[in-house]
C-alpha cells in the first residue's frame, strides 16, 4: 500500500511572520491533508508549548485508531526560525540539547503507538541539529530510547527562504504518499528529485539498527 501518515506540525511563527501571515504549516496542513495524509496543525509560542505539544502527541494510542490506520507512519515536523546553534519559540531558544529534552517523551513514550515515527526540522541551518548524536548517546548509555526511523531536516549551510522551505517540504510530502515503502533507496531517491528540481537540500538520519547510530544522506553525494 501507498505510505499516507499521521502529520504532527508544531509550528512557532515569530510576531512578524504572523502579521504578514507567513505560515509553513498552514500551507502544508492543506495540501498534505489534498495528498491522503492526516494532519494535526499545533502553533507553539514558547518552550513550553513545544514540551506540552511533544509530551501530548507521546500519549498516542494505536487501540484507539482504526485497523486501517493502526500502523500508519507517524510524522512529527517542527518548523520555526534558527541556526546551527538551535531554534526559536517566540522569546525562547532553545539549543539542540534543550530541543532533545523538549521532545524526549516522543523518543521514550510512545510504546503505544505501532507505526514507525520520523522527525522533520524545517528551520535554518537545520542538518546541525545534534538529535541524532544525542539520540544514539542516549540509547549506548541506557537503552531507554526509541530513535526515530528517519530525520529529516533542511540544509546545514546558510539559510532558508520560507517560500522555498514550503515548496520543497510540499514536494517531500507528496513523494512520500506515492511511494511503496520507506526503503534507503526510495527515500534517497524522494531527496535528490527535490535537490535536483528545486535546488534545495533536504537531508536525511537513518537509523541503523546493527550500528546503533544515525546515518547521514545529502542529495549532493552519492550515498550515505
Amino acid at each position: 500500500m501507498y505510505n499516507k501518515v499521521k502529520l504532527f506540525i508544531i509550528e512557532c511563527v515569530d510576531p512578524m511572520d504572523l502579521i504578514n501571515e507567513r505560515s509553513e504549516a498552514k500551507a502544508l496542513e492543506q495540501v498534505c491533508k489534498i495528498f491522503g495524509h492526516k494532519v494535526a496543525n499545533l502553533t507553539a509560542y514558547s518552550e513550553e508549548d513545544l514540551r506540552k505539544f511533544c509530551l501530548y502527541i507521546a500519549s498516542i494510542d494505536s487501540d484507539h485508531g482504526t485497523s486501517d490506520d493502526n500502523m500508519m507512519p507517524l510524522c512529527i515536523h517542527i518548523s520555526a526560525h534558527g541556526n546551527k546553534d538551535g531554534i526559536e519559540f517566540g522569546s525562547d531558544f532553545l539549543k539542540w540539547r534543550d530541543m532533545f529534552e523538549a521532545m524526549k517523551p516522543i523518543f521514550t513514550d510512545m510504546n503505544d503507538y505501532d507505526g514507525d515515527v520520523f522527525v522533520s526540522i524545517s528551520s535554518c541551518e537545520a542538518g546541525n541539529q545534534g538529535l541524532d548524536r544525542l539520540i544514539a548517546d542516549e540509547w549506548e548509555h541506557t537503552g531507554k530510547i526509541d530513535p526515530p526511523l528517519y530525520i529529516f531536516t533542511t540544509s546545514d549551510a546558510g539559510g532558508v527562504r520560507w517560500d522555498d522551505a514550503v515548496v520543497s517540504w510540499t514536494v517531500f510530502y507528496h513523494r512520500l504518499a506515492n511511494i511503496r515503502h520507506f526503503s534507503k533507496d526510495n527515500v534517497q531517491q524522494v531527496l535528490d528529485n527535490i535537490h535536483q528540481c528545486i535546488g534545495n537540500e533536504i537531508t536525511y538520519f537513518r537509523w541503523d539498527k546493527m550500528r546503533a547510530d544515525y546515518l547521514y544522506y545529502n542529495p549532493k553525494q552519492d550515498d550515505e
